[in-house]
């Protein structure tokens, strides 16, 4: 593009040389000036950037000058036509000389971002929406109301297309620099970084309406355990008409050997000297009883004066629990939501007079969180969350007085977190977890015998339990929008209650293949019901 740009004073100069030879002047009739401020200074023009305009001057033009040919290129097109294109965003000063040598015009040109196209482009994506569009310097600036968030970004991606390219902007800061090569590279690199820095989309845009928040969260939980147990109860006893004696292992309890009256009471009537008993027939010794809780082997052995029990209780268990809940709840911004599934229990509390009153206890999946919407789009969350189940590791039995009853009450096993997380639309975050690894064990022997290899065992009890456990919270927000009734999938789409023939014949739990008002629940047909999709949408 040819350009027109003379300086002013050399014009001048050359304008008064031409006009009258040289000659002293007389001192009292000094040459004066050209005054710009003479000439009125007209309305601003604008023009889009990689846009031009032609303006139309009432005389016509000798020279034109800018003050910032980077902003704006300048071209006479016709005697009193003058071009204008606009190279980057700014604001530039244009002065316009006629033919006799005088300042004809001065006006500002304004090169501004392409505000006319955006606003065209965004009314054709989004006709609904009221978006209106300014310019600031470098900047784009997008103001008014839009329905969602996601038109929002929408917006805000359309508009970054009309920047513009920061790499346009170095290449020409690089011509302008006369540098070539790696020099210029790397003497300008930190005029490149600003250069990319300076345009972006200012976003004043709100959201109208009432927002709404839905949160999944998912509690995940594995629990191992492992329990080995060895216990041995031995009893041996040898009656005689003036000693008894033996050994146990396993315990037992030794009663006063002499009765109210002074006289020895012995174990067994049949095991004495005679078949007559002394006293009342009291154990002198009582081993307590031996018992199998799982598996095991016993040995019992009576003879004569002489009794034998041996029980050896010998088990190993595993156990694993796996549990997954996935609690979903929908609240609008600011305002608090609560969910619970689960139940009561009832917990008997002592009153005065004897009296005894019932309070109930809440168990199960708790959700309570409070969300907020912010202006960047993202969400803040303030939650609650609690899982519980009934327990029986840890009962408590009550027996109140003036009653026979006997109330017993269970514990709880009970996993909770309270936080607060703001994260974007679709994000999940963890928000708890736990790793727990317990190993317990402990041995009881009889110094001397439990001591022998092998034939140790039957003179001592041991038990190892291990458990582990481990357990993860994740949370996921999202914005939520009501959806057509006929889109939802339920729990109960795809059952049908079975007939008496495919109940009593076939043993079925279900009936044949539904007829489902929704589509998606087609598929599950009788057989395939187990195996098929479990949970529904929302």
């Amino acid at each position: 593009m040819n350009r027109a740009i003379t300086p002013v004073l050399p014009l001048a100069l050359l304008a008064l040389a031409s006009a009258s030879p040289l000659q002293a002047a007389p001192p009292a009739a000094t040459p004066a000036p050209v005054a710009i401020s003479a000439v009125p200074m007209q309305a601003t023009r604008q023009v889009a950037v990689n846009q031009s305009l032609v303006l139309q001057l009432g005389a016509g033009i000798r020279n034109v000058s800018v003050s910032n040919p980077g902003i704006a290129d300048l071209m006479v097109l016709h005697e009193r036509e003058l071009y204008v294109a606009g190279k980057t965003p700014g604001t530039t000063n244009v002065v316009v000389w006629g033919k006799d040598g005088k300042v004809l015009s001065s006006f500002p040109v304004q090169v501004t971002l392409d505000i006319e196209g955006l606003k065209q482009k965004l009314h054709e994506l989004m006709p609904d929406e009221s978006i209106r569009v300014q310019s600031a310097e470098e900047n784009l600036v997008l103001s008014g109301t839009v329905s969602s968030v996601s038109h929002m970004d929408a917006a805000k991606q359309v508009a970054q297309s009309f920047l513009p390219d920061c790499v346009n902007a170095w290449s020409d800061a690089l011509a302008q620099a006369g540098k070539p090569g790696e020099q210029a590279t790397a003497a300008t690199q930190p005029q490149k970084d600003e250069l990319c820095k300076k345009a972006h989309v200012v976003n004043l845009m709100q959201v109208g309406g009432a927002q709404q928040v839905m949160l999944k969260i998912t509690v995940a939980e594995v629990a191992r355990t492992v329990v080995r147990r060895l216990n041995s109860d031995l009893n041996i006893f040898n009656f005689g008409k003036n000693w008894s004696g033996g050994a146990v292992a396993g315990g037992a309890t030794f009663p006063n050997a002499l009765d109210a009256n002074g006289l020895l009471t012995p174990v067994l009537g049949s095991l004495n000297g005679s078949a007559a008993t002394i006293g009342p027939p009291v154990s002198l010794l009582q081993p307590n009883l031996p018992g199998i809780d799982n598996t095991g082997i016993f040995l019992n052995y009576l003879r004569g004066n002489l009794l034998l029990n041996a029980v050896l209780d010998v088990s190993k268990r595993n156990g694993l629990a796996r549990i997954l809940s996935e609690p979903t709840l929908t609240a609008l911004t600011g305002q608090e939501a609560q969910f619970i599934s689960g139940g009561e229990f009832p917990v008997p509390v002592p009153q005065g007079n004897n009296n005894v009153a019932i309070e109930f206890k809440e168990y199960g999946v708790s959700v309570r969180f409070t969300p907020l919407v912010l202006d960047s789009g993202k969400i803040n969350l303030n939650l609650n969350v609690t899982v519980s189940e009934l327990s029986t590791d840890n009962n408590l039995s009550l027996t109140s007085s003036g009653t026979t009853a006997t109330f017993i009450i269970p514990s709880l096993t009970k996993r909770s977190a309270s936080s607060s997380v703001e994260l974007a639309d679709g994000q999940t975050i963890g928000i708890a977890g736990l790793i727990n690894d317990n190993v317990r064990s402990y041995v009881e022997r009889l110094p001397g015998l439990g001591d022998i290899p092998i034939l140790g065992a039957l003179f001592h009890s041991q038990q190892y339990l291990s458990g582990q456990t481990e357990l993860v919270m994740f949370v996921t927000p999202h914005l939520a929008k009501p959806i057509a009734a006929g889109q939802m999938r339920l729990p109960t789409d795809g059952y049908v209650a079975p007939s008496d023939f495919e109940f009593y014949l076939l043993g079925r739990l279900e009936g044949g293949k539904p007829r489902s008002r929704n589509p998606a629940a087609a598929e599950l047909g009788t057989e395939a019901a187990p195996q098929a999709r479990f949970g529904h949408d929302l």
